[in-house]
């Protein structure tokens, strides 16, 4: 990945998508930061995980992922990395404690769906929305993935989490190399204030592996 190549993949991420103010009006609901232990701030989140297509938070269960939640954050919260860690900075240990944290909360419950036959079926965060909550609160540490994202990657060899962290981060400080500049300073660079660096890796996964475009190219037509 080049500077270029990111910096095209995430302008067409703003230009494309409604995701840009969904994650504003979530940001602002919850300030100066997301708290889980607010259950208005818990809410907040949940309708947010929805409209980026999170579709295992139903309206008529968010009690019962809104309590997992809460009890999740009570065992993990306080060993996240501090909030302003950025990922490229992130020890060793501080990496798989964040593995670790998503596995747990992608194994919490979320909601329940009766089956044919009549059993109910308890649907849980799994990777995707464990990965976006955990971005909601650590963004500077923390990117969030969709499923299309995960299973690519996974077939590229990033069999893991914790994996996905490091590629990040190793993207990340590539690019940073490239543009001679510190990985912080590459939001206002690439023309994304809004994006955390992770976010900005993201952005570029969505438009090239999720709907497959190559934005470079897309660019020279225009």
């Amino acid at each position: 990945m080049t500077v270029q190549e990111l910096q095209d993949a995430c302008r067409l991420y703003g230009l494309m998508t409604g995701f840009d103010s969904t994650l504003a009006r979530f940001r602002a609901s919850v300030a100066p930061g997301f708290d889980p232990f607010v259950p208005e701030h818990r809410l907040y989140l949940l309708k947010w995980l929805n409209s980026w297509a999170c579709r295992q938070f139903s309206i008529k269960d968010r009690p019962l992922a809104s309590a997992s939640l809460e009890a999740w954050a009570g065992e993990w919260i306080g060993r996240l990395p501090a909030p302003d860690r950025h990922l490229t900075d992130l020890t060793a240990s501080e990496v798989r404690t964040c593995f670790e944290a998503y596995e747990s909360l992608g194994a919490m419950p979320a909601s329940r769906r009766a089956l044919p036959t009549g059993k109910v079926s308890t649907v849980t965060y799994g990777p995707t929305g464990a990965a976006k909550t955990l971005f909601a609160l650590r963004p500077l540490a923390i990117p969030p993935w969709d499923e299309p994202i995960r299973l690519e990657l996974e077939r590229k060899g990033v069999h893991s989490f914790r994996a996905y962290l490091a590629r990040v981060a190793e993207q990340l400080r590539s690019v940073s190399v490239e543009a001679g500049i510190p990985v912080q300073d590459l939001p206002a660079l690439i023309g994304r204030l809004d994006s955390t660096p992770p976010k900005l890796i993201d952005e570029y996964n969505w438009i090239v592996i999720t709907r497959r475009i190559n934005p470079t190219a897309l660019a020279r037509q225009e």
